[in-house]
């Protein structure tokens, strides 16, 4: 994730190291969250590429419906599909980011922090799951 922020930085310009602290934050709980949701589709995919398959439909689905794709705050959507974007945990990955780029928003800001917990939520809940389901698939006996 460094490499893509300092690239974007270079090219862009957008300021991204002017709050090194809530973006070392956001980039921690980004990677934790990814990390669950990674040792949960292994816990139960029997091979890498049935893993490799079956992740990047999620991957997709949750880019797409957590606005990673195109501007969400833009659109005025039903309930349903505000229900459905803020379950996704790009969603709140990308509220993160955009608060801290956008909006000079730092880690201690109720809106960061709240994209934060979420996502840590995210990343405990899924590696949780993930040793259930290994000891219970694996460690038999």
């Amino acid at each position: 994730m460094i490499v893509l922020f300092v690239y974007g930085e270079l090219m862009f310009k957008v300021g991204l190291f002017r709050d090194p602290f809530t973006l070392a934050i956001l980039i921690a709980t980004w990677v934790a969250a990814a990390s669950g949701f990674a040792m949960f589709i292994a816990t139960f995919t029997t091979s890498a590429k049935q893993a490799d398959g079956l992740s990047t439909v999620l991957i997709l689905v949750m880019a797409a419906l957590g606005g990673c794709w195109f501007p969400l705050q833009m659109m005025d959507l039903p309930m349903s599909m505000v229900i459905a974007t803020r379950s996704m945990m790009t969603y709140w990955a990308m509220d993160g980011f955009q608060g801290m780029l956008w909006n000079g928003l730092s880690i201690f800001d109720t809106k960061t922090l709240t994209a934060a917990g979420i996502q840590w939520t995210w990343a405990v809940a899924l590696i949780g799951i993930a040793i259930l389901l290994f000891r219970r698939t694996y460690l038999k006996g």
